[in-house]
This record gives C-alpha cells, structure tokens and sequence, in this order.
C-alpha cells in the first residue's frame, strides 16, 4: 500500500508528527509538503492524510486551496486528517468543513510543541512570551500527542493487514 501525507505547517510540528506517523506505519510513506502537492497524488497513492497545523484556529490558504479544488476527487479516497493544535479544541469542521471530515476513514489532534528557536525573531519573542506564561503559571508546556499518533498508526496498519490487492 502506498500512503502519501501532504502536509502543511506554520511550526516544525506538524512535519515532526508526520515523520514520527510514517516511522510507526508499516508501508511505503511519503511525505509531501503542500507546495509540492500535485492533483495527480490523489490518484498516485492508495491511501491519503492531510496533516495542518491550526493556529490561533487558522489553516494555511494553500491546504484550503488544495482541498477545494480537488474536494469531489478526496471524498471518493480514502482519507485521513490530521490537526495540530491545542488539545481540548476539536477543529476538524473548520480546518478541513464537515464535508471532508464525515468522508474521511480516521481524523486525529496530534497536539503541538513551542520551540523558542524557531521562526525570525519576531516569532520567536512571541514564543518566548507564550512560554513564560506556561512557566509563571507552573503548566506543563504543549507536546506532540504520542498516543494519538500510536492509535492512528495502528488503525492504518490494521487497514494494511486487511488489505487485499
């Protein structure tokens, strides 16, 4: 089975999860950032995850654009969606519409991770900021959900095992 995951990501945490996903999954994998994505992937693998970071309740316009246009053709795919945000948010109607979601095999919040290192500077003071506020609040900082990643990894493993060609 060949399972392709376009992803896109405004922090290395969706690409993080994505790699651990593929890591986990027993199958050819290849990950494809969405400014890479063709129509014709669709069509390439046998099964598809769209992977997105939600910040601040935000999808990146290239993911929404992606889905629009090919959104007959994904329906009719087997699909599975991916968000990373904030945990006690369930943003899969409005970071995929409900259309997409109700079509799709599995859909999972693999969390998120602040990384004061990462983007320019701007973004990294505003990082640096949010974490402080974790700290004087004494709350343990985001992180990647291992076990959502876990159960995903193994609906998709289970759907390889029963897979017949």
């Amino acid at each position: 089975m060949r399972i392709g995951i376009i992803y896109t990501t405004t922090n290395k945490s969706t690409k993080k999860s994505c790699k651990i996903l593929e890591r986990k999954v027993n199958a050819e994998v290849q990950l494809i950032p969405i400014d890479l994505a063709k129509n014709d992937c669709i069509i390439k693998y046998n099964f598809l995850i769209l992977a997105a970071s939600a910040l601040n309740g935000n999808v990146q316009s290239s993911l929404k654009r992606y889905i629009s246009k090919n959104m007959k053709n994904l329906k009719e795919k087997p699909l599975g969606l991916i968000i990373n945000c904030e945990e006690d948010k369930n943003r899969f109607n409005d970071t995929f519409s409900e259309e997409l979601v109700n079509s799709s095999n599995i859909y999972s919040n693999f969390g998120y991770e602040l990384d004061a290192d990462e983007g320019n500077f701007f973004k990294k003071i505003k990082t640096n900021k949010i974490i402080e506020k974790y700290q004087d609040l004494d709350m343990e900082l985001p992180s990647l959900n291992i076990s959502e990643i876990d159960k995903f990894a193994d609906y998709m493993n289970n759907l390889i095992e029963k897979r017949v060609d």
